[in-house]
């Protein structure tokens, strides 16, 4: 079965990498996706002086269900079966370890994301990710 990531970010270039992939299955058939979030890693010290590390989870874990609301939308609606994986770590790098992990025959991800950088940017996360990864990447504006 075809294997497809899209990393989600809540940019509506996110949840048009999501219909790309309604399009994507009429013509390649049954797939495999999942829609991956990854939160960078929290390493401020004020925010660990003042949350405890359940407090820091619970708030990544509302900014993942709220940035991966659209795309399970688009999927849901379309009857497209996905996988949802929330991860803490650098973003390219989790993008590119996760496209392996689960063997992933293709990556359909937005060119820029939600930070002031990448809005500036092809998408410095897009680019990271491009040299990252030994599979095809589709960039979806």
């Amino acid at each position: 079965m075809y294997k497809v990531l899209i990393p989600v970010d809540g940019s509506t270039r996110c949840e048009r990498a999501a219909r790309h992939i309604v399009g994507f299955t009429k013509v390649a058939g049954e797939m495999e996706v999942h829609l991956l979030y990854v939160h960078p890693e929290v390493k401020d010290w004020e925010v660990k002086r003042f949350l405890r590390e359940q407090e820091i989870e619970a708030v990544v874990s509302a900014q993942a269900e709220e940035a991966l609301q659209a795309s399970c939308n688009v999927l849901k609606a379309a009857g497209i079966p996905y996988v949802v994986h929330t991860v803490v770590g650098e973003v390219a790098q989790t993008i590119a370890a996760m496209a392996e992990s689960q063997a992933c025959d293709q990556i359909i991800m937005g060119t820029r994301g939600m930070t002031a950088l990448g809005d500036l940017l092809l998408g410095s996360v897009a680019t990271k990710v491009l040299h990252l990864v030994h599979v095809p990447v589709t960039l979806v504006k």
